[in-house]
Parts: structure tokens; C-alpha cells; sequence
């Protein structure tokens, strides 16, 4: 959201759409939460590979 804020800063209203829309259709298509971690995601050990 910092793009957004910077846009909106600078006037560039067609930068702004831009992002917008390309957050809204992140969340419709990948349904993300829009402040999640990508570390929220259990992490998968190879196969074969024991735990320590």
C-alpha cells in the first residue's frame, strides 16, 4: 500500500487506479487476506528430510 500512498502523493491518479485494481483482483483471485504474512503458511520439509 505504500505505492498507493506514494501515488496519491504525487498526483498520479492513473498510477493509483492502477494499484488499486490490481490489489482488488489479487484478493478475488489468490482470495488473500490484504495484511497477511507470507509466513503464515506452515513451511514443508522435503520428503526423506527429518525434523531436528
Amino acid at each position: 500500500m505504500r505505492l498507493l500512498r506514494l501515488a496519491v502523493e504525487k498526483q498520479r491518479w492513473d498510477l493509483a487506479a492502477h494499484t488499486i485494481v490490481l490489489v482488488a483482483a489479487r484478493l478475488l483471485n489468490n482470495e488473500e487476506k490484504p495484511h497477511a504474512s507470507k509466513r503464515e503458511t506452515k513451511k514443508r520439509r522435503p520428503k526423506g528430510q527429518s525434523e531436528r
